[in-house]
């Protein structure tokens, strides 16, 4: 079983509503993982204070998810492009690179 302590967060945007306009947003909180979930979430003295790995977040922002912030939509414009459509990686790329 591994934890991690993120303690003391300046903010921790939780993303807790379905309109994120009602969502919380939490100040001078903590945020306690055990085994890659969320056991514990609020204010320090009511999250676990001790964890296998610790992070100070005092000056900090804490979001959750940003999973595949990387991407590349701009090729999905050129995506249908007949030249490329069944082109190998680097014969896609290039034929793609002088558009893009």
């Amino acid at each position: 079983m591994t934890t991690l302590l993120i303690r003391n967060a300046r903010t921790i945007a939780t993303l807790d509503h379905a309109d994120p306009t009602q969502a919380r947003e939490l100040h001078q909180a903590s945020l306690f993982i055990r085994d890659g979930c969320i056991a514990a979430l609020g204010p320090a003295d009511q999250v676990p204070s001790t964890a296998d790995e610790v992070i100070d977040a005092q000056h900090h922002l804490v979001t959750p998810g940003l999973i595949n912030t990387h991407h590349h939509m701009y090729q999905s414009l050129t995506r249908a492009m007949p030249a490329v459509q069944n082109a190998e990686l680097f014969g896609w790329l290039r034929g793609l690179y002088p558009i893009w």
